[in-house]
């Protein structure tokens, strides 16, 4: 039996081994006798690791049986050792782990039912084993085990009961994870349904708790810290749960695909206990929990609950990003629902959510928050956004599969359901998720003829947004979804044809076809007639007409979709449609060229020729199973391409389409089409007439022939696929009971023989044959005798050449064949004229027959055969037949002897000569060898096999006998020279450093035959010239040398200046050897080096890569120049070339190198006239990069040295001697040259052309000076000129003539500027050049220096000016500087320039010491500003404008600091600044440039810049006059103003003096006013308000009325001109200071007295326009009261009338000022005036002075001078007391009662009188004018 068998093996294993005999019953009591188990054990330790895996494999393979009466104890026993074995014994398991879960593995695939055993174990030994478990319960085949009730319990336990992190749990995880919970038929526990659900109760508390945690923590653990158990323990569960069977929907899947009614009720949260924590998960929103509730409990089984409660549960998956999880809700859930769609149609909440799906699978980031989840929902769902919508499409194609089923509710359902769904999303035409779902879901309705149901819901959305009048659909939704029609071609398809039957309905179509028929309108004419005629609300525009859209959907679809012929179908029933009978016309032409008319739409026509094109030219290539890329522009969608590869569409059918293309581009091309002229019956057949009838006819009959339905059915499938392999979770099934069992130990013998029977029959042995040698034996003789041997060898190789020859002609005779074949066949077919003639029958019409056949004659040209050609070329390819069989016979034996033969000699003489090597026979071999050469020829190279034999000999001797002998170089040369082709086969041997005595002569050979049809020639020669071992072997003698130098140059010359491609190999030879003789014995061939370069270079012989091979063999190139800027020298050249330089040139000879090239380039400059007109770069061009080059290195040599000699002491004249040299060295390339003959034109540098490359020649030059600078400004004393100064003061000399041209000068500015100029330091020398340029160079020289100039750091240069005694020189830089800053200012180019320069200098002027600047120095500059600038520069607003004011502003004074230095002319310098700025401002106002606020807004700058003037350590006095000079100028502008600019003018004036002057500072402009001011009127109205602004100051309070009268003259011309015009204006107070210095210059009682009488005068002559001016007549009337009371008291009668008439009169005046009403005029006489101008305040003084002296002058002789006695009251007294007592009643004068009733008293009281007339005007002024400063010298 077979366990008799198994024990059997087991027991002669065991034999074999030491003392094996006790394990015998280890199996039977592994488990009973522990210590059995161990010894065992302990004998697997003493063997090695084979026999120890082998052993334990044994087992393993007895275990793994099939049979049916299989030792189950046996196997439990096996599987038990292995894994003790493996796993729990400490001594074993590290070796066995490994091997003993790949045989447990094994063994469980065979017997399921072992698992059960291993857990059972695995459970007792876990704390031993631990980890290692998992790896191998991952290794068992879980998915075909049936677990148990209890181990289910035992699963149940450890994940309850035992940490995330524990053994026990994740051991749980992988056993569950690994079961199968599919519903295949051989698997285990999917057929108990109640399983799931119980497994799902089992670990529902552990599922939801981490759940739990993970809507409080997951985000921020997941962001932070990575992966933690809760967060993979929770991705576990979610992949658990959703492979469980737990919905009703779920277990009626099968593998078929068909659904099963299962009738098992679902559970209800609500009343089952055992649901309690899946209620609570619901009731938190916790994910999982929703989907559980919605898989197994009647929320997802009853329509109505689902729509109650389930809905919001679905929103939270959707909500949290479950988006894979909604797609297996959706699944299960909607079948329900199809056959009363109206639940979640009607639903808001549920289509909310949907449209929440797409957006969120659409990848659209909405803020940080989202940002974050994306991340979190990619780490639990492990899907890419977009792969969910593909989910859900498959989906959906799946539920359309099941829905056709029987009982199914039918695909039509499904489809409107949908389509419902996604047309109801906001904005879903430019959603692509939406519009690819719709895709899937038209191609579904194409395939179940169900596209009316789609079509006619897309309509009607079309048709309800046309009522709305709304366009969103027609224009913005489809033209959207255009820019997609490549990858939407189905929905495309759809919509499209959902337009056409709008188009056709509107009756759009049919308008516009019969007016472009009947009245041939264009189309668009034709568009807006129809749109009139129907009164359509919208019409589209002209591109939205179908037959324009099917043209444009037709460019785009992919070449191999399956609606690519539909589509062109659709635009040719509307292209080729005649629409003549319609319209009662008859049948004419297509309509269709009458839509293409303008240039755009024909060029759409012929884009829809290329594509047909296109589209032919990749069916052709697939028709041939090619895998061939889609045409441009055709690319297949991502959908598409991810169909199967393995999927080919039938060749046929791409054939088919390639005819229907041709078809269509002919129908395309067909002009008759279009004019109707056309019989169709009588087309070709490639033009396809019978469809063509059907398309002109408009039958609208699909072409499906065209259509490949076999490739809509497979990418179908493929999305049925996808849906159920995520359904069924299907897992590895073992190898089919079919296959071949290797391990059955019975079928070993007939699988053996089996094999053998593959096999063929041996076969017996061959036999032997004597066989005669073919070559003839060798004589010895011949090998030391050269003539025999080469007479022997000639006969073979005359018999090889022959068969060559013989060869070669055979190919010439297939050649020549072959060519006359070619120009035969054209001739074979030819085209003659034929007649024919065609009875054609007509239909008849309804009621006759046809009355005969028309008989039509055809002429045309037909095809014929020419036999006389046919015979000839069947000649001819016999022939060639012939030919072939002839040439692939093999070659004779003579052949074959003849080449053995010479193969045979060659081996024998090399081998003895290597034995013996004596000169016979190396002369034997020499001979050979020049005899092989002879034989070569075209025939012999033509023919393979003999090309190969004669190489191999060739090359065999030349190694023994050419290779490196002496004697044979000259020869081997000649014979190459004399023979090229040669050369490939004999260069090899040629060595010519093997004769060093003939080195050169060969050298001069190989250039000798230098040209460009031998170039390959030399260059394989002179790579055989190893010059570097002919230097170090020969050591040849200078003149050798030289020759050979010589000789390089002479093929240096040939190459020419640009070496051909094909020379350019021995070009770059020549360079090499070059390099190597230049570098041997440096310097002997320097010199050499130099002249001959020069020489060549000259004429343009030599190319520019010697010069540079030899710069860098000198280590010249070290410091090339980049961008125009020196390298450190520290560059990233290698140390060779460094050290070369180190070594090569010495500072001697960097010297002289420069004395020498500075000479001969000076001398070849001058040589030619060529040179002297045209320039070096003439010629030079090709050559200046590396000329650059070398000379950049010398001067940086130069330099080096010079400054490592200095070392840190000062610098004497070595910088000026050192610029001399470099300067020296560039003059012959970029100077200007004198001739001899100063008469003739100088010599310029270049011409205009070599700019670019004198550009940098220049740039180098300007590096070198930077150079310089760099290197010596540390050490330069400051009495030294530095580099920066030399190179100006040259550029000044050189380069600034009055004819320069001025590209040259360009070029110099333009890298001149790059140099640091602000470290230069300019003198008095350098600033005259600059000046001298000014004068007398061209303009842009004077820019330059004014740029650099500008450049320069002022402040420090001018630092001396600060010391408290400056140098002179200080003085005139200063001056200097200003007069170039003027100079330069009014450049437009250095204004404008980009982060100017002069900008930037203007801007520094506040800190420049403008101070030194002398009154003669400024003039002369404001004279030039005067004649040089315009006056609209004060007014300009750029940058340039506005500083060179300021700059003239602040070198004026204007502005000075306050500091300690005197500002010389401060006074005179700003006179002179007024003075030029009056005139510009005089000049524009005269010329109308300049409006009146601008020119009062100027003037107000001026007067502010007056106001600040304010120079250090000057006194009062000298302050006061220079203000008002200063005021005078500027009140200049008012006498050169017109007269009403003048007015405008004055009216500024006086608002400015009210409101910025006050105080002392009102005197100078006093002072000014009355001298400079022309007009009287405008005199006394400043004057006044100068007067008024010095009271509005808290100063006058000290000084009083003294600074005043000192200030004010009043011009004694126009003196009464004046005083007139001050009474008009009211300008009393000047009047009033005008009386006081009269009173101080004459006080005298007959002045005093004049002066009284003047007061009273004026008094009558003045009436206060307004209450401003009223208070200034207090000081008349106290100043006349105060000189009345001085006369009285002379007591003369006479007087004292004169004053008491005086004081009536005041009275008079006072009386009639107190009046409320005026009194002048007619209507004034009758107390009708108009209200007086005067306040109230001012009619309560003038009425109380009036009544006081009317009661102190009781008559015209009585006057009270004394008090005491009661006052004795005139009539008008009382009236006068009468009136002011009746003032308080008056309601005017309600806020003065106090003040009157003083006045009343004061006037009453007995002792007062006249005398304290002013004590009661003081009273009232107090009280009534406490504001009004300038009455305090009369309170």
């Amino acid at each position: 039996t077979v366990n008799s068998v198994c024990w059997h093996v087991v027991q002669r294993r065991q034999i074999t081994l030491q003392n094996f005999l006790q394990l015998k019953c280890c199996f039977q009591h592994l488990f009973c006798y522990p210590e059995h188990l161990a010894q065992f054990e302990k004998y697997l330790q003493s063997m090695n690791c084979s026999e120890e895996i082998c052993l334990l494999t044994t087992f393993a393979q007895m275990a793994q049986t099939k049979q049916a009466d299989v030792d189950e104890d046996f196997i439990k026993i096996v599987v038990l050792e292995i894994y003790e074995v493996s796993y729990v014994s400490l001594s074993t398991r590290e070796t066995f782990s490994k091997v003993g879960r790949e045989l447990l593995g094994a063994i469980a695939s065979i017997h399921t039912q072992i698992i059960s055993v291993l857990l059972d174990r695995i459970r007792e030994t876990i704390e031993k084993v631990g980890m290692v478990s998992l790896y191998l319960c991952k290794e068992l085949p879980l998915y075909l085990w049936k677990p148990s009730s209890s181990e289910i319990a035992l699963i149940r336990d450890w994940l309850l009961n035992y940490s995330l992190t524990t053994v026990e749990n994740k051991l749980a995880c992988i056993i569950l994870e690994g079961l199968n919970w599919g519903f295949g038929d051989h698997v285990g526990i999917e057929h108990r349904s109640q399983c799931h659900t119980c497994c799902v109760m089992a670990v529902l508390p552990l599922i939801l708790a981490p759940a739990g945690l993970f809507q409080v923590s997951y985000l921020a653990s997941i962001v932070r810290y990575g992966e933690t158990p809760e967060t993979s323990f929770n991705q576990w569960a979610w992949s658990l749960v959703l492979r469980l069977k737990l919905h009703r929907n779920d277990r009626g899947v099968q593998q078929s695909g068909l659904a099963v009614p299962v009738c098992d009720s679902a559970l209800d949260t609500a009343e089952s206990v055992t649901l309690h924590p899946l209620l609570k998960a619901v009731k938190a929103n916790i994910p999982i929990g929703c989907y559980l509730a919605l898989a197994m409990t009647t929320l997802g089984h009853s329509i109505e609950k689902f729509c109650a409660e389930g809905i919001p549960l679905l929103g939270v998956l959707v909500q949290s990003r479950h988006l894979r999880t909604v797609v297996h809700v959706l699944d299960k859930i909607l079948p329900l629902f199809y056959s009363c769609q109206y639940y979640l149609l009607k639903n808001e909440q549920f289509l909310s959510y949907m449209e929440l799906f797409l957006h969120l699978d659409s990848g659209v980031p909405q803020g940080v928050t989202q940002q974050v989840t994306h991340k979190v929902t990619q780490h639990l769902t492990g899907v890419n956004y977009g792969e969910n919508v593909k989910l859900l499409g498959s989906m959906i194609q799946t539920h359309i599969f099941l829905s056709d089923h029987p009982n199914g509710v039918g695909p039509a359902a499904v489809l409107e359901f949908w389509v419902q769904v996604l047309t109801s999303q906001q904005l879903w035409h430019r959603d692509r998720a939406t519009l690819c779902l719709l895709d899937d879901l038209c191609k579904a309705a194409f395939q179940y003829n169900q596209e009316d149901c789609v079509q006619k819901l897309l309509y009607q959305q079309h048709k309800v947004l046309l009522l709305r009048c709304d366009t969103a659909f027609c224009s913005s939704a489809m033209r959207y979804f255009c820019h997609f029609c490549v990858v939407q071609v189905w929905f495309a398809w759809t919509v499209l044809n959902m337009e056409s039957i709008f188009e056709e309905d509107s009756q759009l179509r049919r308008v516009v076809e019969g007016e472009l028929v009947i009245n041939a309108l264009t189309p668009d004419q034709a568009l807006k007639k129809a749109q009139t005629q129907l009164k359509l609300p919208i019409v589209p525009s002209l591109q939205r007409l179908m037959i324009y859209r099917w043209a444009h959907q037709a460019l785009a679809t992919p070449a191999d979709h399956p609606l690519m012929p539909l589509i062109w179908q659709k635009f040719f029933l509307l292209y080729l449609h005649r629409p003549g009978p319609q319209y009662g016309l008859p049948v004419d032409g297509c309509i269709g060229r009458r839509f293409f008319q303008s240039a755009a739409h024909v060029n759409l026509l012929n884009e829809m020729k290329k594509r047909l094109t296109e589209v032919a030219d990749f069916h052709h290539a697939a028709s041939k199973a090619l895998r061939v890329e889609s045409p441009e522009g055709s690319d297949r969608s991502p959908k598409k391409a991810s169909c199967s590869p393995e999927y080919l569409t039938s060749p046929e059918l791409h054939k088919e389409l390639v005819r229907l293309c041709n078809v269509l581009i002919l129908w395309l091309e067909e002009e008759s089409f279009q004019k109707g002229d056309t019989y169709i019956p009588s087309l070709p057949k490639q033009y396809d007439a019978h469809r063509l009838a059907k398309v002109m006819q408009n039958q609208q009959d699909l072409w499906m022939e065209y259509v490949n339905v076999e490739l809509i059915h497979h990418e179908f499938q493929e999305a049925l696929n996808l849906w159920l392999q995520v359904q069924l979770e299907s897992h590895p099934i073992s190898a089919s009971a079919g296959e071949t069992d290797f391990t059955n130990p019975l079928s070993a013998k007939a699988r053996i023989m089996n094999n053998l029977k593959k096999l063929d029959t041996p076969k017996p042995p061959l036999p032997l044959q004597t066989m005669k040698a073919p070559v003839p034996v060798i004589s010895s003789a011949t090998l030391v005798s050269q003539k025999d041997a080469i007479q022997l060898m000639r006969k073979d190789l005359n018999i090889l050449q022959q068969h060559a020859k013989t060869a070669a002609l055979w190919e010439s005779q297939h050649v020549a064949l072959n060519s006359e074949i070619l120009d035969t066949v054209p001739k074979l077919y030819v085209n003659r004229e034929e007649q024919i003639t065609l009875h054609v029958e007509c239909r008849g019409t309804s009621n006759k027959d046809c009355q005969g056949a028309a008989q039509l004659t055809i002429q045309f040209e037909g095809k014929h055969k020419n036999e006389a050609v046919s015979q000839q070329l069947h000649a001819l390819r016999k022939e060639v037949r012939q030919l072939q069989a002839e040439a692939m016979k093999p070659p004779s034996l003579g052949v074959v002897e003849a080449a053995v033969h010479v193969e045979n000699f060659i081996t024998a003489l090399i081998n003895i000569y290597k034995v013996q090597p004596m000169p016979a026979i190396k002369k034997v071999g020499i001979g050979l060898f020049f005899t092989l050469v002879e034989y070569v020829c075209d025939e012999t190279q033509r023919n393979p096999p003999t090309r190969q034999f004669f190489t191999s000999c060739i090359e065999i001797l030349g190694q023994v006998f050419i290779s490196g002998t002496k004697s044979e170089c000259k020869r081997l040369l000649q014979t190459i020279l004399q023979n090229r082709r040669l050369c490939t086969l004999l260069s090899p041997y040629f060595t010519p450093v093997a004769s060093p005595s003939e080195f050169v002569a060969l050298y001069k050979k190989v250039v000798a035959f230098l040209s460009e049809d031998n170039s390959d020639v030399v260059f394989m020669l002179l790579t055989k010239f190893d010059l570097t071992q002919w230097l170090s072997m020969a050591k040849p003698p200078l003149s050798e040398r030289t020759q050979l130098l010589e000789s390089i140059h002479l093929a240096l010359n040939a190459c020419g200046l640009e070496p051909e491609e094909d020379i350019l190999m021995p070009f770059n030879i020549f360079c090499k050897h070059w390099t190597n003789l230049l570098r041997y014995q440096f310097p002997d061939h320097y010199s050499d080096f130099l002249r001959l370069f020069m020489q060549s270079s000259s004429e343009q012989l030599l190319s520019p890569d010697c010069w540079k091979a030899s710069l860098q063999a000198l280590g010249c190139d070290s410091a090339v120049t980049e961008q125009g800027n020196f390298k450190k020298s520290d560059s990233a050249e290698g140390p060779v070339v460094r050290d070369a330089a180190k070594t090569l040139l010495s500072t001697e000879q960097v010297r002289e190198t420069i004395e020498w090239l500075s000479t001969s380039f000076c001398k070849l400059r001058l040589a030619s006239v060529d040179f002297r007109t045209f320039g070096l770069f003439s010629k030079w061009t090709p050559y200046v990069a590396e000329v650059n080059t070398f000379l950049e290195y010398l001067i940086k040599r130069l330099i080096d040295t010079e400054v490592t000699t200095l070392a840190q002491e000062p610098v004497g004249s070595t910088l000026q001697s050192l610029y001399s040299v470099i300067a020296g060295l560039f003059k012959p390339w970029i100077l200007v040259l004198e001739k001899e003959d100063a008469s003739s034109q100088p010599c310029y540098p270049w011409l205009e052309s070599d700019t670019p490359v004198a550009s940098t020649m220049v740039c180098l030059f300007a590096d070198c000076i930077k150079l310089l600078h760099e290197s010596f400004k540390e050490k330069l004393l400051p009495s030294h000129h530095g580099a920066l100064w030399l190179h100006l003061m040259h550029y000044c000399e050189c380069c600034t003539a009055p004819k320069m041209p001025e590209f040259i000068l360009y070029a110099f500015h333009t890298e001149f500027r790059r140099l640091p100029w602000k470290e230069m330091h300019p003198d008095q020398m350098l600033m005259e050049e600059f000046f001298k340029i000014e004068r007398g160079s061209p303009k842009s020289c004077f820019l330059f220096l004014g740029y650099v100039l500008c450049e320069v750091n002022w402040v420090s240069v001018l630092s001396d000016a600060w010391n408290p005694n400056p140098h002179p020189q200080t003085h005139s830089m200063i001056v200097c500087l200003l007069y170039m800053m003027v100079l330069l200012a009014k450049e437009e180019q250095l204004i404008g320039e980009e982060e100017s320069p002069l900008i930037s200098l203007l801007g520094q002027t506040s800190s420049l010491p403008w101070q030194l600047v002398g009154i003669s120095s400024y003039e002369s500059i404001i004279s030039y500003c005067n004649s040089h600038y315009p006056p609209s520069v004060i007014l300009a607003k750029d940058a340039g404008a506005e500083l060179i004011v300021k700059l003239l502003k602040i070198s004026a004074g204007f502005g000075a600091s306050s500091d300690s230095h005197i500002h010389l002319d401060a006074t005179l310098k700003c006179r002179a600044y007024i003075r030029q700025v009056v005139q510009f401002l005089s000049t524009l106002e005269q010329s109308g440039k300049i409006t009146l606020a601008v020119l009062e807004q100027e003037m107000a700058k001026l007067l502010d810049d007056v106001v600040i003037f304010n120079p250090p350590d000057m006194d009062l006095q000298t302050r006061h006059l220079a203000l008002s000079s200063l005021f005078t100028e500027t009140l200049m502008m008012l006498n050169n103003s017109s007269i009403t600019t003048a007015e405008s003018l004055r009216g500024s004036l006086r608002r400015w003096i009210d409101s910025r002057v006050q105080g002392l500072l009102a005197m100078p402009l006093l002072t000014a006013a009355c001298h400079s001011l022309a007009s009287v009127r405008h005199m006394a109205e400043t004057t006044e308000a100068c007067i008024t602004s010095y009271f509005n100051s808290p100063h006058h309070q000290e000084l009083g009325w003294g600074p005043i009268l000192a200030s004010l003259q009043v011009p004694e011309l126009t003196m009464e001109e004046f005083l007139q015009e001050c009474l008009s204006l009211g300008s009393y107070l000047t009047l009033y200071v005008y009386l006081l210095q009269c009173l101080n210059t004459d006080q005298t009682l007959a002045n005093e007295m004049k002066i009284l009488l003047t007061i009273s005068k004026w008094l009558e002559q003045v009436y206060p326009s307004s209450a401003k001016e009223e208070a200034k007549l207090f000081l008349w009337w106290h100043k006349a009261m105060q000189l009345s009371l001085v006369q009285l008291e002379q007591d003369d009668p006479i007087l004292i009338e004169s004053v008491v008439r005086t004081l009536l009169s005041i009275q008079s005046r006072q009386s009639q000022l107190a009046e409320e009403r005026l009194t002048s005029g007619i209507l004034g006489a009758i107390g009708l005036g108009r209200r007086s101008p005067l306040s109230p305040r001012f009619r309560v003084v003038a009425r109380s002075l009036s009544a006081f002296l009317l009661v102190q002058i009781p008559a015209e002789s009585q006057v009270r001078l004394k008090a005491g006695s009661e006052p004795r009251l005139s009539q008008k007294a009382q009236q006068a007391l009468s009136a002011l007592e009746a003032m308080s009643s008056n309601k005017q004068y309600m806020d003065y009662q106090e003040q009157l009733s003083q006045a009343c008293l004061f006037i009453k009281h007995p002792e007062h009188c006249l005398q304290d007339g002013n004590n009661l005007l003081s009273l009232l002024v107090n009280t009534l004018y406490p504001e009004v400063h300038f009455l305090d010298s009369i309170r």
